[in-house]
């Protein structure tokens, strides 16, 4: 069976994506003071504010490392691992649905962005990738 384009290609077009969404969502909380507003507001959830320090950090870093294809596979995880815990702290402190309900969140987004960070772990960096001019995953 022949594929109409690539897997290093879809792995491109995937990593772009996912890490140009990461940039935006990490952005605004590096202007604010690394993750300072999200500290406090998952600090009242009872996850320890350090947390939104390190999820900023990833989310603005890794978004960056994602697009140019840099440690693809350890990237990819730490987004899986981190959309695990969104959606956990959603579901057990939140009672979020899957789709928002009313003034409750969904989760929705953040199951995609899961399913997508675990496809670009699986697909791996591609022939587009620093990962692969530099022979390292």
């Amino acid at each position: 069976m022949s594929t109409f384009v690539s897997a290093d290609f879809i792995s491109l077009v995937l990593r772009v994506a996912v890490g140009a969404a990461m940039i935006v969502h990490g952005l605004p909380k590096a202007k604010g003071g690394w993750g300072k507003q999200a500290g406090q507001w998952i600090g009242s959830m009872g996850v320890p504010p350090a947390a939104a320090t390190l999820v900023t950090i990833l989310e603005f870093f890794g978004g960056i490392f994602l697009i140019v294809g840099l440690i693809v596979p350890v990237v990819a995880a730490f987004f899986v691992i981190e959309f695990l815990g969104i959606i956990s702290m959603k579901i057990g402190k939140m009672k979020a649905g899957f789709s928002p309900a009313g003034s409750k969140p969904g989760y929705e987004l953040d199951f995609t962005y899961l399913v997508l960070s675990l496809a670009i772990l699986l697909l791996g960096s591609g022939a587009y990738s620093v990962d692969a001019l530099l022979r390292i995953l």
